[in-house]
């Protein structure tokens, strides 16, 4: 049963938003394969392939080359895709944000704190390649907890934020700075605490729908 959510409200503004990507196909797709991958001509094949999304959208001149950084490589396939649907690095030895946003990174850090950065994400063109970025979260957020992260964080473009902090349910941290490695494009620091994540996830979504419902999504498997 569809939950009668007040019009105007957050949670009828998640579920439209939701239904308007077609976003229930993919959460149910059994076709979405997302691989996790250190192999260095793995990386690299990545690395052209978000060299050549970074152009298309004109984040970067043709000149741009991506710096190389230690870490998991995430990829999503589609069966109906040739080559990557979606894919990101995940980053915890020097990640770019710290440079930025150098303060933000202190105070999420602090004690007994192990963050990360979910950097160099790119999708094809496709809207259902778009949508497989769920299963790629869902592949950070278990690596993640299976690997002690307390802190997810990602720098963004603005106009993404509201994907990010009311669907994703991360949290605004840091204001409006020009990319370290992505010249010309202004971001903002994105945070999503681990430690309370599960527990944000089912006070937001856990009344909604099956096909809709990402707190049964992202929890399952763990």
């Amino acid at each position: 049963m569809v939950p009668a959510f007040q019009i105007g409200s957050e949670d009828w503004w998640r579920l439209r938003r939701l239904r308007l990507s077609g976003v229930s196909e993919s959460l149910s797709s059994s076709q979405v394969k997302v691989i996790r991958t250190d192999d260095p001509l793995e990386r690299e094949a990545l690395l052209a392939f978000i060299k050549k999304r970074y152009e298309e959208l004109e984040i970067v001149p043709p000149s741009w080359s991506p710096p190389r950084f230690s870490g998991p490589f995430f990829v999503a396939y589609l069966p109906s895709i040739k080559g990557p649907a979606s894919c990101a690095a995940l980053v915890e030895r020097d990640p770019p944000c710290k440079k930025v946003y150098p303060g933000e990174w202190r105070k999420i850090k602090g004690f007994f704190r192990k963050p990360a950065e979910i950097t160099f994400l790119a999708t094809a063109k496709d809207l259902k390649a778009k949508n497989t970025l769920f299963h790629l979260f869902k592949a950070i957020y278990h690596y993640a907890l299976s690997h002690r992260i307390t802190d997810l964080l990602v720098c963004i473009n603005p106009k993404h934020a509201d994907f990010y902090e009311k669907i994703l349910l991360f949290e605004r941290r840091g204001s409006r700075k020009e990319h370290p490695f992505l010249p010309g494009l202004f971001v903002i620091l994105e945070h999503l605490d681990l430690k309370k994540a599960r527990e944000r996830y089912f006070q937001v979504y856990g009344s909604f729908p099956p096909e809709y419902n990402l707190y049964q999504f992202f929890v399952s498997g763990e």
